[in-house]
């Protein structure tokens, strides 16, 4: 309940500060690079170091991963049934196959599981939502706006992303079994203040601006992401012998909210910024009702 409480204050805090013009306008962009140079890095090195890495383990990557796929899928059939536009389809097949796991997922878990949920979390992320953005979502950019993609352009961009690297480090040292409690004390203070921090800048970069053509289109890409996917994934594990930690972190990550960074891209190419901005705003809005609703219902 107390890390629920420090979510609502951090994102009315950043509702306000955006309101009162405290802060410049691109606050959130360098309150977002905090997170990914070091929040989310320490988290990273505090969590998977001690982390018991067994196959069964591996199983969040495999899941984020189908989601992307079966996501994709969803979202081409129904875009070309209804006959959308392309730029329409290429911000559909951003933010319904790739869901804000770790800006917002870590936090939520964490509010709802508790710690033990956070490595199973970061591994969906890193390895799952974090790389496919960078390969899937960088083909999705390219083949729509008709730029180019290279393999160099996709592993550079993978290997030099510092949560990555991080997550890189902190499986060398889980197998080779190098622990300090005195590092891993420094990280997780470090590490908890991605929730703060990440929770204002969301709270700053919340907008609700729709147009009517954006309704249809963000109705049903938020309809799959937020309750067709995690009941998909809930059918297929619903029979599976998994612990109650690792089965309700991989469901729950599979129904966070639209990535804020696949919205970049979205509007980096120039792909309907109105639909990306209406999608992640309410997206966010709907996932803090809809989230708590999928643990009660998985508990």
């Amino acid at each position: 309940m107390s890390t629920f409480i420090v979510i609502s204050i951090c994102i009315f805090a950043g509702i306000l500060l955006r309101r009162s013009g405290v802060l410049p306008d691109n606050a959130s962009v360098i309150l977002n690079q905090y997170v990914i140079w070091i929040a989310l890095p320490a988290l990273v090195l505090t969590h998977i170091p001690s982390f018991n890495i067994s196959a069964e383990a591996w199983l969040p990557v495999g899941v984020a991963w189908s989601m992307v796929i079966v996501s994709a899928i969803i979202v081409v059939v129904f875009a070309r049934l209804l006959k959308w536009s392309a730029s329409t389809q290429c911000v559909l097949l951003l933010l319904v196959p790739l869901g804000n796991t770790s800006f917002v997922g870590i936090p939520m878990l964490t509010a709802l599981i508790g710690e033990a949920s956070v490595p199973i979390a970061l591994l969906y992320d890193q390895l799952g939502s974090f790389l496919a953005l960078a390969t899937y979502g960088s083909i999705i950019v390219a083949v729509y706006s008709g730029e180019k993609v290279t393999i160099n352009h996709v592993v550079i961009k993978v290997m030099t992303f510092p949560p990555f690297i991080a997550l890189l480090v902190a499986l060398l040292m889980n197998v080779v079994s190098f622990h300090s409690s005195n590092l891993t004390e420094a990280f997780s203070i470090i590490g908890n203040t991605l929730v703060p921090v990440v929770m204002v800048a969301v709270g700053f970069q919340w907008q609700f601006k729709m147009s009517n053509e954006d309704a249809l289109p963000m109705v049903f890409g938020l309809s799959i992401k937020l309750l067709i996917a995690p009941l998909l994934v809930y059918i297929a594990l619903d029979n599976v012998e998994l612990s109650q930690i690792l089965k309700q972190s991989i469901i729950l990550e599979s129904a966070m909210a639209p990535m804020i960074s696949a919205g970049a891209l979205a509007i980096l190419a120039n792909q309907r910024p109105q639909l990306v901005a209406a999608m992640i705003g309410y997206g966010l809005l709907a996932a803090f009702i809809s989230v708590p609703m999928w643990y009660w219902v998985i508990s």
